[in-house]
């Protein structure tokens, strides 16, 4: 082996390591970052039902014969008792705590034509007795498939909308969803927050049957609170003597902190996470009109 081969091996070895140590360090990099999606992942905050008000889900599931633990957690079972009464239904088979479950168990209405005093109202009650037992985080809540195509017809109907109607939460869909917000003065959002659901649930508008397609979905799109929301949510913890960080709309470690604290000074159940009955406690109004920002926003 000459001199020069030597050499070209020894320069494409050098190559791949160093290739392979920048692999190595994306990877770790990219685990970080996953490690800290629990709690950042989600700029505008997905809201949570708390132990209490899943445990008020599945009693009454049980009392419809479905075979769940009564315990306020939403595990495998759980889950899997929720598809098998999504499908009884013919609602979407998510397994996931959504709204048109939350509708079919009459907690709390969604896109039913019903008034403000009556959307999701089953969610801004706690019980609490059982605050100090409580514990975890509750479960993530969920807009269904088939209220994301209700969306998308009322979105539709009043010119916002072209897309197909499908239960799916695309691009096209948020970007329909933004200028929505623009007319009736809410701030702009990605995903799908609280402040849409109850502005468009207020406009009582008849919805017709809409394609199989949407009953065919998954998986719901998560229900946020709104940057905004969370912005009044920082400052009203920090002005009652909860340390919530930066007030900049973003949902991380201090502000759960914070929150968790204010829960347990007020009798709420310590999930953590944002819960309706925190909000309401908190005075925060979910409509979440958007206004003029200052700089601490």
């Amino acid at each position: 082996m000459n001199i020069t081969s030597l050499e070209s091996r020894s320069r494409y070895g050098s190559t791949w390591a160093l290739i392979a140590c920048i692999l190595t360090a994306v990877c770790v990099l990219t685990s970080a970052q996953a490690s800290d999606t629990t709690l950042a992942d989600n700029p505008s905050g997905q809201l949570y039902a708390s132990p209490s008000q899943v445990r008020l889900v599945q009693e009454k599931l049980g009392d419809q014969g479905y075979k769940v633990n009564r315990d306020g957690v939403w595990g495998a079972q759980t889950a899997r008792e929720v598809r098998e009464f999504q499908r009884a239904h013919s609602l979407a088979p998510t397994g996931q705590l959504d709204t048109s479950l939350l509708s079919a168990l009459d907690i709390g209405n969604v896109l039913e034509g019903e008034t403000g005093s009556n959307f999701l109202d089953g969610l801004l009650r706690t019980d609490k007795a059982a605050t100090s037992k409580s514990s975890g985080r509750g479960a993530p809540l969920f807009v269904s498939p088939t209220h994301v195509a209700q969306i998308q017809h009322l979105l539709h109907s009043q010119g916002f909308y072209s897309g197909n109607i499908d239960g799916s939460w695309g691009a096209d869909t948020a970007r329909a969803a933004d200028k929505f917000r623009s007319a009736h003065g809410l701030e702009a959002s990605a995903g799908l927050d609280i402040a849409l659901l109850r502005a468009l649930n207020q406009e009582r508008a008849v919805v017709p049957k809409l394609p199989d397609v949407a009953t065919s979905q998954s998986a719901g799109v998560p229900l946020q609170a709104g940057r905004q929301a969370i912005r009044e949510l920082q400052r009203q913890l920090s002005e009652n003597g909860h340390a919530a960080g930066a007030v900049d709309g973003v949902w991380g470690e201090n502000t759960r902190q914070a929150l968790r604290e204010f829960q347990r000074e007020h009798e709420l159940e310590p999930t953590g996470t944002l819960t309706l009955p925190t909000l309401a406690a908190l005075g925060i109004d979910i409509a979440s009109k958007a206004g003029p920002r200052t700089a601490q926003d």
